[in-house]
């Protein structure tokens, strides 16, 4: 399947205070085509398509503040999951993951970000609780 994804959403990302809010992304190669496999395989090329995004806007996976992922099948969460612990940093940030019908293109996996512009002066860290 190969995907418009300029039709998925006109924005990116956007800066706000500091902070840049991403739209999401799901396991969609370059070129456009939905990751063939697991949806442990779409997450972590969502991920990369994340990555790829907050770079360009100067920041990274490595300065995210919160991710939310969604997920079509939560039978899934542990494939998932795997996924995201092997390329999110530690301490990983905070994260919500919400069940949804379904997701755009017929993907079972999106995800979306908060980060740090590094040098923005905003504090990034664990909240002692």
């Amino acid at each position: 399947m190969h995907l418009r994804l300029c039709q998925f959403s006109a924005t990116q990302v956007i800066e706000s205070n500091g902070f840049l809010f991403t739209s999401g992304q799901i396991g969609a190669t370059p070129d456009g085509k939905l990751v063939e496999g697991t949806i442990a395989d779409r997450a972590t090329q969502a991920l990369k398509n994340l990555d790829n995004v907050l770079k360009a806007a100067g920041s990274g996976l490595e300065h995210a503040v919160k991710l939310t992922v969604f997920i079509t099948d939560y039978s899934q969460f542990a494939l998932m999951n795997a996924a995201y612990l092997a390329l999110m940093p530690s301490p990983a940030p905070a994260r919500s993951c919400i069940g949804v019908k379904e997701l755009p293109f017929g993907t079972d996996v999106e995800i979306e970000a908060v980060a740090v512009i590094p040098g923005s002066g905003k504090r990034q860290g664990d909240a002692k609780l």
